[in-house]
Parts: structure tokens; C-alpha cells; sequence
């Protein structure tokens, strides 16, 4: 039995835009917008609909001073600044060329965001480091634990032999308490122990346990403000160790702003189509830790995530790598921006796979 076959469905011009996941607008010969796809209204934080019919000038001010200039050929325009609605500033690489839409004569503007794509290069690299790094620490740190027991071990003993020689008790507290910290210290460099169970907690829930456990050292001229998405769903996490890496950020804050003061603020927000290392997540929850201090110093910046590296001068410099140690055990990255007055530590944590698809239909535009 023979079956007949339709002819195939045609595909609008516009459809197939409307399924690019690059940012795309079209200009008409009137130098008005009269299309714009999904992406592209995504990426400049704006409602379709409204931009319509409007001046391409308003969405994209200064980028080109005649856009007829263009041509019936192609113009690249790399690092333009665009203001976004919440006051962000994105960077992103415009090419312009001439293009037919429905049969009418226009130019095509796509937008590529290349921070994003810087971000992601500089994070991979960073990644790599820093694995390359906290191996080399862990490895010293496992060689030195083990004779650090032994003379623990060893003073333990001569302390009883001694303990009616009042010098000599003297000598070996002194030593037995330097060795016992530098247990610690190796402790701290080798990072939490992994394998713990985790469980769903809210993230709110663990900022507010941070900050009442803070809430005595913190100078009366540090003022806190707490800036939520409150329809963030739970994260599963080992909360014990969660509590430490967040702690480590908020008292690293605190400290900067210790001499003049100043606001520190928690943030927490989603992001979509997010990249972690060579992954690319739906949706991903983000932890910001802001001050106004006095920034971190840019001999220091690049390396503030390898143990031993600090800027202060009573730090250790383990406080930054414990935490990114934990956060990546969680399948998360912290990632640190800093200049005078505004220093921002994000945290980065993916939301659980089989959660995402619930998650996604939340958090659609």
C-alpha cells in the first residue's frame, strides 16, 4: 500500500532565527527594530514587544554613528559596552551586516557576549591552576602530617617522663603546642574530608547561621544588607562544610572594611545556561559577598585561590582555598572580582539534575 507524502512544511525566515541561541536583531531601511529573537532580549535584559518599531539607537547607543555605512557588506565591531537595565555593564563583539527580511531590506546585528566567553577561558585556567596547585599542597601537607604525629607522639611521652622537671616541662609544652598547631594548619591545608552526605538545605537558611555566628565580631560601622531571590529552592549540600566556606567570605569582608567601615552585602540570585569548567548547567544558584573595603591588591589577585597567598598581614592564607575546595567538592566554583570600594566574591553552586527540569519551567521568561 502506497503512502503519499505531503510537501515538506516551509520554515519562515524568522523561525529559524527564533531558534538560534545567538542574540540576533534586524534593522529595518527605516533604521527602526523589526524583529529581535529570544536570545538577543535575554541577553539585553528587555521585553521583545516593547523594542518593536523602536530607533535600533535605543538598545544599542554609540555603536555606530550610520549604520547605512555598512553598506551592502559586513562591519565587526569588537568590545562594545552596553548598559543593561540592572545597571551591569555588558561586553560583547556586534556584527553588522546588510540582510532581507520578509522581502524588505535591512541589517542584521548579532550580538556575541564575550565576557561570557572570556569568563569562561579565564575560569578553565584557573581551574586547571588550581588543581595543579592544591595537589602539590596536599601532597606536602600528607608527607608532613605524618612526622608531625610522630613528635607529637614522642613529646606526649617525654612530658610524663619529665613531668617533675619543671624546665624541662616547659620546653616540651612549648613544643608539644607548636606541634599541635601545625597540625592544624596541615588540617585546614588539606581541606575538608569528602564523601560527607548532603542533604537539601535552603541557602537563606545558611547565610542567616553565617552571620549570627559573626554577628559579635562584627565592627559597629559595618552595616549588613541581604539582597535575596526568596524563590530559590533548595541545594543539596554538605551543610557543616557549606557554613565554613561561606564564613571564610563573609569574615574576609568584615576584615577589609575593619578600618573605615563601610556596607557589606549578600546577594543571592539565579543564573541560566551557566558554564562551570567544561559543563554547561541550566540553572545555577549564586551566593554574592560584596564590600566596600579596600579591594585586593592586583600582585596578589590572580593567585588569591592557592593556599599560603595573602594580603594580610596575620592571614595564613588557606581561608580562600579551603572554601573553593568546598564549594568544588559541590560541584561549584567561586570566582572573585576587586578593585577599590567594591570587592565581589561569587559563589556558584548547580542546582541538583533531577531538580532542573521543574526549575527551568520557575525560572523561564
Amino acid at each position: 500500500m502506497s503512502r503519499k507524502v505531503g510537501p515538506p512544511v516551509a520554515v519562515s525566515e524568522k523561525e529559524i532565527l527564533d531558534g538560534l541561541t545567538t542574540a540576533v536583531v534586524w534593522i529595518d531601511c527605516n533604521e527602526n527594530i523589526g524583529y529581535i529573537n529570544l536570545s538577543a532580549a535575554e541577553l539585553l535584559q528587555l521585553s521583545a514587544q516593547r523594542v518593536i518599531g523602536v530607533n535600533w539607537r535605543y538598545i544599542l547607543p554609540r555603536l555606530l554613528d550610520d549604520i547605512r555605512a555598512c553598506g551592502t557588506g559586513r562591519l565587526t565591531i569588537h568590545e562594545y559596552s552596553i548598559r543593561l537595565p540592572d545597571t551591569q555593564r555588558l561586553h560583547v563583539t556586534c556584527t553588522i551586516s546588510y540582510y532581507e527580511l520578509d522581502e524588505a531590506d535591512g541589517w542584521l546585528i548579532e550580538l556575541y557576549d564575550t565576557e561570557r566567553h572570556h569568563r569562561i577561558v579565564e575560569e578553565d585556567e584557573r581551574w586547571h591552576q588550581y588543581e595543579a596547585g592544591n595537589l602539590l599542597v596536599r601532597t606536602l601537607a600528607h608527607e608532613i602530617k605524618n612526622p608531625l604525629a610522630g613528635i607529637y607522639g614522642s613529646t606526649q611521652l617525654l612530658q610524663k617522663r619529665y613531668q617533675d622537671n619543671d624546665k624541662a616541662g616547659r620546653y616540651l609544652s612549648v613544643i608539644s603546642k607548636e606541634v599541635k598547631r601545625l597540625q592544624n594548619l596541615v588540617d585546614r591545608m588539606l581541606g575538608p574530608k569528602g564523601g560527607e552526605e548532603k542533604s537539601p538545605f535552603n541557602i537563606h537558611a545558611l547565610i542567616a547561621y553565617v552571620l549570627d555566628i559573626v554577628r559579635g565580631e562584627k565592627p559597629d560601622h559595618v552595616f549588613i544588607k541581604l539582597d535575596y531571590d526568596p524563590s530559590i529552592p533548595e541545594i543539596s549540600m554538605d551543610f557543616e562544610a557549606m557554613v565554613q566556606a561561606l564564613l571564610n567570605l563573609v569574615k574576609n569582608a568584615m576584615e577589609a572594611m575593619a578600618q573605615h567601615g563601610g556596607l557589606l552585602t549578600i546577594k543571592t540570585r539565579v543564573e541560566s545556561k551557566f558554564t562551570l569548567g567544561t559543563k554547561t548547567y541550566p540553572l545555577v544558584a549564586v551566593i554574592s559577598v560584596i564590600d566596600e573595603g579596600e579591594g585586593i591588591p592586583p600582585d596578589v589577585f590572580d593567585s588569591i585561590f592557592y593556599p599560603m597567598v595573602t594580603s594580610k598581614e596575620s592571614g595564613t592564607g588557606l581561608g580562600l582555598p579551603v572554601s573553593q575546595n568546598i564549594v568544588r567538592q559541590h560541584g561549584g566554583l567561586i570566582v572573585a572580582e576587586s578593585e577599590p570600594g567594591n570587592t565581589v566574591f561569587n559563589i556558584y553552586l548547580p542546582f541538583d539534575h533531577n531538580r532542573q527540569t521543574s526549575q527551568r519551567k520557575r525560572y523561564k521568561r
